[in-house]
């Protein structure tokens, strides 16, 4: 099988690898396509997200769909040809941090496509059978490879507590910033307001958004706050600005939940304007148990996060995509690779 892969910092070779076999309570899926994600492209063009150091060669990847294509030993509820959306993460189930309800959070937790577990950029790769969703007829691979990124905006709304009515901001228009605003109208709030520098990424944003500012033209939060009551702000584009803008624009007692995964290891609040306000902020890691309520809201026609979908890629040109992703051009919102 073909496999994409990492070979050192900005550079992906493709390499043929033998098919893996899936053990007992595991199952093996063609792979059809694959999202690329702003983490992929941290760890493509910086070799780290933090302290996640990635040690070459690895494959990136964990935004997947595609077809069971083997069953191991005691694996129930599934078969071959099932087509299926893939859940990246796999917690260990058993420490206190799942035990209470919060496996995304779980110390030992096995994410695809981070140091040190290998993703999914390649034509086959083995799961852990829970791990595999089952995805209806009428939902595409394409679009179920939009799953993920579309969770964790579902998971981001949820920990807000969002209420029907509702008025919020979100900083950052590329996909994550979308699908989250694509959630929150699901959720039924009355004002969205967001931010973005890039003149195609705001134009996009007209759909979902009743304000759509330029933070480099004005000062948003002000902008903002003249507009509308803003109950929560969700920051999606891991920027210093973006968290300013989102934890300001913000009423007294409001939140703010930050999703955005900033390049740099310490960001910086002005604690005495938010202390004042007592601000909740809330810090977003992935999605928790929201892929299969995505997975309904998609099927029903409720959200449509494959419309997030700009470019496409054969797995042989997946460097291409991690490119265009990070310099943000030609309009690219969502790169995915098809294979």
């Amino acid at each position: 099988m073909r496999s994409a892969v990492q070979t050192g910092v900005g550079r992906i070779e493709i390499i043929e690898r033998p098919v893996p076999q899936p053990g007992p309570g595991e199952a093996l899926v063609r792979l059809r396509a694959i999202g690329i994600c702003g983490s992929d492209v941290h760890y493509y063009i910086d070799g780290r997200i933090g302290d996640a150091v990635v040690q070459f060669p690895f494959v990136l990847g964990h935004e997947p769909s595609g077809e069971v294509a083997a069953l191991g030993a005691g694996v129930t509820g599934l078969a071959v040809g099932d087509r299926v959306a893939l859940e990246p993460a796999l917690p260990c189930g058993q420490c206190e941090t799942c035990r209470t309800g919060h496996p995304n959070c779980c110390p030992s937790v096995k994410f695809l496509g981070t140091p040190p577990v290998n993703g999914t950029f390649e034509e086959y790769h083995v799961y852990a059978a829970r791990q595999c969703v089952k995805i209806p007829d009428n939902v595409t691979f394409e679009a179920a490879a939009t799953l993920e990124p579309m969770a964790v905006g579902v998971h981001a709304m949820n920990l807000a507590q969002l209420r029907m009515g509702d008025r919020i901001a979100i900083m950052g228009c590329g996909p994550i910033g979308i699908v989250t605003a694509m959630a929150a109208r699901a959720a039924g709030v009355s004002f969205i307001a967001m931010t973005d520098p890039v003149p195609s990424r705001r134009e996009y944003a007209k759909r979902y958004a009743d304000l759509v500012l330029d933070p480099r033209a004005v000062t948003a939060h002000e902008e903002i706050k003249r507009a509308a009551t803003i109950d929560v702000a969700f920051e999606a584009a891991g920027d210093q600005g973006a968290i300013d803008d989102a934890t300001l624009c913000v009423r007294p007692a409001g939140k703010a939940v930050i999703v955005g995964i900033p390049a740099v290891d310490q960001i910086s609040l002005w604690v005495h304007l938010l202390r004042r306000k007592e601000l909740t902020i809330i810090m977003a890691r992935r999605s928790n148990f929201t892929l299969e309520p995505a997975i309904r809201m998609m099927a029903a026609g409720v959200i449509k996060p494959e419309e997030i979908v700009t470019h496409r890629f054969p797995l042989e040109r997946v460097a291409e995509g991690m490119d265009l992703v990070h310099d943000i051009r030609d309009g690219v919102l969502k790169a995915m690779v098809v294979i």
